[in-house]
């Protein structure tokens, strides 16, 4: 009896020292796992400046979170999340559905770049509905081995999003043979509610799906006001202005606001 006392109190001493150790690093960990599962989701690098989580208040801070670009796309970032502040219902932490009652998106800065007949929003977002698509079958069996890593690290986590705002956020064009020339304007503020409400919670993956697509509409929409046409004479005059070193310039610069119109439609009133 006695060597199973002290053989109970050592396990009972391991689970509580990694409580602990968890609790102690629950900011870095969160970090970590965003980092992690983001990159293999979006297929582009995802970085986070800090996270900061007050389990007494049951909010947590997410600083300089920054979606890289997938393969092809070449501008600094595709997203620059700004300062994001998350309001947790505490009561549902230990249920299987995690109740949010509100996410705050501040600033977020996005860089619009147009590919081949794409953009780099657009292909982040069907990448990660690709993912979803791998993970959605029977038990999983088309998905890839990070999808099933990911799945299974997060298997039975669903969450149901009262309001997500998205403030005062900017959008810049960019695209190749520009110069390094940009047009930026304003990203209209968005407020997305009941994010998962209709199917008892929604996984994380599917969360960045519905918000990522609803920023890819605005976007669209902000972008598809800008002067491109301005844009492209200026660069155009540029390359007028290097001789005939600079026809290849200009003629890049014809193709890609051909592409941008493309992309947008010649109607752009709407």
């Amino acid at each position: 009896m006695r060597k199973i006392l002290i053989g109970l109190t050592v396990i009972v001493l391991i689970v509580v020292g990694f409580l602990v150790y968890v609790y102690a690093n629950l900011d870095s960990i969160v970090k970590s796992t965003i980092e992690d599962a983001g990159t293999r989701v979006t297929q582009a690098e995802v970085t986070v400046d800090k996270v900061k989580i007050e389990t007494t208040q049951n909010t947590a801070r997410i600083t300089g979170l920054k979606i890289g670009n997938p393969a092809g796309f070449y501008s600094d970032y595709a997203f620059s999340l700004g300062d994001i502040s998350v309001v947790i219902d505490g009561a549902s932490l230990t249920g299987p559905v995690i109740h949010v009652e509100k996410v705050v998106i501040e600033a977020p800065a996005i860089t619009y770049e147009v590919g081949d007949k794409t953009s780099n929003i657009a292909t982040i977002q069907r990448n990660v509905e690709s993912f979803i698509s791998r993970v959605s079958g029977p038990a999983g069996e088309n998905a890839t081995r990070d999808a099933k890593e990911i799945n299974q690290d997060q298997e039975g986590t669903r969450v149901v999003i009262d309001n997500v705002y998205i403030n005062n956020g900017s959008v810049a064009i960019s695209a190749s043979f520009l110069g390094g020339k940009k047009l930026s304007t304003a990203l209209p503020d968005l407020h997305l509610t009941d994010i998962g409400r209709d199917n008892n919670g929604a996984t994380p993956a599917q969360v960045a799906e519905e918000i990522l697509s609803a920023i890819n509409t605005a976007v669209i929409k902000s972008v598809s006001r800008l002067n491109v046409d301005g844009l492209m004479q200026g660069v155009g005059n540029l390359g007028k202005s290097l001789g005939d070193g600079g026809s290849n310039l200009k003629d890049g610069a014809d193709a890609v606001g051909n592409a941008v119109k493309g992309l947008f439609g010649s109607d752009t009133s709407k």
